[in-house]
């Protein structure tokens, strides 16, 4: 062969068909036009969303599948990035955790981050994320719905959506943010309390996501009673949903491009 070096992008993966396509595949088609010199190809975490889609006919492979086929094609430089949005769970167990178990396997393989992980990563993020919401009147506001990790052993618990949110009070802009986990700091019940206090009449509901699936489409806006919709507007106040994952904002792209290139320095 005559390219030996390979590029896996991996994200946790999403059943949503739309979305693997716009916000999974932006940031593959974004790093793939970016650095020509590799083959790419595509990994998925989540065991049960590579099972969905298997039984839909869709083939995806979890990350060391994919490394075991590099090693048996002889690939010889193998750079890993993940699509997820923070240091949490599925980074540490299923992408860090790699580092060591296949640092025989070739010559070079290196671990590249997630979107939000170093200091300077929280404000060219939050920057990225505030350019994707329209002009707001006086009286409007936006609600972020992250994930958030429910595991206080994990770097991001408790601090990264915390700091995200002083970001956006430090750029004066009108946004809250909170998590699906109620483990995780803040959750709904903290987000309600913020929105009773700022008074808005109006809020844009965005997911905080790489991905809009299941979480979007269902915990943030749907008709459900225990959704985030039904609960805010359950205060008076008017909700419009967009319902578009991080991953097919092109400031977003461009931090992940970013990310690689800081690991080919190292």
């Amino acid at each position: 062969m005559d390219n030996k070096k390979a590029m896996v992008v991996i994200s946790f993966g999403s059943t949503f068909d739309e979305t693997r396509t716009h916000d999974i595949g932006g940031i593959e088609q974004a790093l793939a036009a970016a650095f020509p010199a590799y083959d790419h190809f595509r990994a998925f975490t989540s065991v049960i969303i590579r099972k969905r889609l298997a039984e839909r006919g869709i083939k995806i492979y979890d990350t060391e599948t994919v490394l075991k086929q590099l090693q048996e094609k002889g690939y010889e430089e193998v750079i890993l990035q993940p699509t997820h949005l923070l240091h949490g769970e599925e980074f540490e167990q299923k992408v860090l955790s790699l580092q060591e178990k296949y640092a025989h396997a070739f010559k070079k393989i290196r671990i590249s981050h997630p979107l939000i992980d170093s200091d300077d990563d929280f404000s060219l993020a939050a920057s990225a994320i505030a350019a994707q919401v329209p002009t707001l009147a006086d009286d409007e506001g936006v609600v972020f719905m992250g994930h958030g990790t429910p595991r206080n052993n994990n770097k991001a618990h408790g601090y990264t959506y915390v700091k995200l949110q002083e970001i956006f009070d430090k750029m004066h802009f009108p946004a809250i943010v909170g998590t699906v986990e109620e483990e995780d700091t803040p959750n709904l019940e903290a987000v309600l309390a913020k929105l009773k206090e700022r008074g808005y009449k109006h809020v844009h509901m965005y997911p905080l996501m790489v991905v809009a699936g299941d979480h979007a489409n269902n915990d943030m806006y749907s008709d459900e009673d225990d959704s985030w919709k039904t609960q805010i507007e359950a205060l008076g106040i008017k909700t419009t949903g967009h319902l578009c994952g991080l991953g097919r904002a092109k400031s977003i792209q461009a931090l992940y491009v970013q990310h690689v290139l800081r690991a080919l320095s190292i």
